[in-house]
């Protein structure tokens, strides 16, 4: 009696553990439905990476749906992603940093201010480098009527004059073009806070 109730328990035992493995080895057995070149439906173990993109189906030997990949964006639709991301970023930092037109205004102001001031410097010293360039042609063009050489040190003196005004002139080139940036950021940055704020005033 009691072998006969031991057996009926392992047997028991045994088909729980046999049913439990069946059910995991099912659990891992799927397969991937996608649509062909064709347009046809395929259902395989595998899925060739040029349709993984188009999006496709995972299931069951049975055919259940376990999950749905959905297909990769296209790079217009990553581009208008990205440019969705952008503006609520812009916005958030438009609300973050001022409450009104004017304050952005006022800050439009200020940055025009102290770049408009690196920009005389600059011009300053483009006078500055232009009357010593006149000075040392003066030099040399003494030293030529009064027949005498003009000496190597003069004329390297000169060259890097010139180099130093080309140099200054480049400088005041790129800060005028900071400068107009600016002015359209802060123009773009005022419409667009007065988009997202209904405040347009002046």
């Amino acid at each position: 009696m009691l072998l006969t109730t031991l057996t009926t328990k392992l047997s028991r035992a045994s088909i729980a553990v046999l049913a439990l493995m069946t059910a995991a080895v099912s659990a891992e057995v799927v397969f991937y439905r996608y649509i062909d070149k064709d347009g046809v439906p395929v259902i395989s173990s595998k899925i060739p990476p040029e349709y993984a993109q188009k999006g496709y189906e995972v299931v069951t030997p049975s055919g259940r749906v376990v999950r749905v990949v959905k297909p990769a964006p296209t790079d217009a639709e990553k581009e208008n992603l990205r440019s969705k991301a952008e503006l609520a970023k812009w916005d958030a930092e438009l609300r973050r940093r001022y409450s009104s037109v004017k304050e952005i205004k006022l800050a439009k102001q200020r940055k025009l201010e102290s770049i408009d001031g690196s920009i005389q410097i600059l011009k300053g010293n483009i006078g500055g480098i232009d009357t010593r360039i006149h000075q040392k042609r003066m030099e040399a063009a003494n030293l030529e009527r009064a027949g005498r050489e003009v000496g190597e040190g003069l004329l390297k003196q000169l060259e890097e004059l010139k180099h130093k005004r080309e140099v200054t002139v480049t400088r005041i080139e790129k800060r005028e073009r900071e400068r107009q940036a600016l002015i359209d950021k802060f123009d773009q940055d005022i419409e667009r806070f007065g988009v997202i704020t209904g405040r347009r005033e002046s």
